[in-house]
């Protein structure tokens, strides 16, 4: 029985003496620290953005002040942005939940309504049909001319003159030149003794054209004359008479009542052919031989 008891106060006195020192190898001398405990691992995840913090519990197995729980609950990617946290703090769970402002952008394409304007301007010049009837004409003569009225005056062919000459231009057929000189007789130039005169012209063409030539006698009665072969009798529009045919014309002049044989001529070019433009030159005379 003795031993029993030995060996049972050696036992207690042995427990009491190991539980005398820390785990440095020291002595306590006071009561023991008390001592923390953490549940769990260090840090939880529980799925695709939840993390459990651990919680810290005191030595009689309760949270300790100030230990929170912070709880976070995944975020469906589908549901929106939407984060709701827990947070434990002495017994108290708050819930929080925060939904981030969202901005909504609203684009509208729509058909574009921009009008763009070009102005341009045409430097073109656009005609109707071309009523060109042939070269331009430029005629250095004296025009209009177109009537015996406006005949042009070339003034006086003295019967022993030598030709003289004037120049023009038919546009057409429908263009008419008109001229007229005085072939003189009287003075000292010829009398009676002298034979009548010859009024001549000769005419030079770039194309073949009607050409005649009227006598008016200064004293009044009747003209004789002889159209010459290729020509043809005709009046003019005021009633003198003359001869018209193509080319170079002449005839000689006898003014019947007297012995006067001075008298206005009258030349009429014309009926050029269409769209033609003929330049021509007309030598005159009135001479007595």
């Amino acid at each position: 029985m003795l031993p029993y008891l030995v060996r049972a106060r050696w036992t207690a006195f042995t427990l009491l003496l190991a539980c005398s020192f820390d785990g440095s190898g020291l002595v306590s001398a006071g009561p023991p620290s008390p001592t923390s405990s953490t549940t769990g691992d260090p840090s939880t995840t529980t799925g695709p953005g939840a993390t459990v913090t651990p919680t810290t519990l005191d030595p009689e197995g309760t949270m300790s002040e100030g230990a929170t729980m912070s709880t976070t609950t995944p975020v469906d990617p589908t549901d929106g942005p939407t984060t709701t946290t827990s947070t434990t703090t002495l017994g108290t769970t708050t819930t929080t939940t925060t939904e981030p402002e969202t901005t909504t952008t609203t684009s509208t394409t729509g058909p574009d309504t921009t009008t763009s304007s070009t102005t341009s301007t045409d430097t073109s010049t656009t005609t109707g049909p071309d009523t060109t009837t042939g070269p331009v004409c430029v005629d250095d003569g004296t025009e209009p001319n177109e009537n015996e009225g406006a005949a042009v005056d070339l003034g006086d062919q003295y019967c022993k003159d030598q030709p003289k000459s004037f120049e023009g231009v038919l546009d057409g057929d429908g263009d008419v030149d008109w001229f007229r000189y005085h072939g003189d007789f009287s003075g000292n130039q010829c009398d009676n003794n002298d034979p009548d005169p010859i009024a001549k012209i000769v005419v030079t063409a770039d194309g073949p054209l009607e050409v005649c030539l009227y006598a008016d006698c200064d004293i009044d009665g009747d003209t004789a004359f002889t159209c010459p072969n290729g020509t043809m009798t005709a009046n003019s529009p005021g009633g003198r008479e003359g001869c018209c045919g193509t080319g170079s014309m002449e005839y000689a002049v006898n003014c019947v009542d007297g012995g006067n044989e001075s008298a206005e001529m009258y030349v009429r070019l014309q009926k050029a052919q269409p769209d033609a433009c003929v330049a021509y030159k007309v030598d005159y005379s009135y001479f007595s031989p």
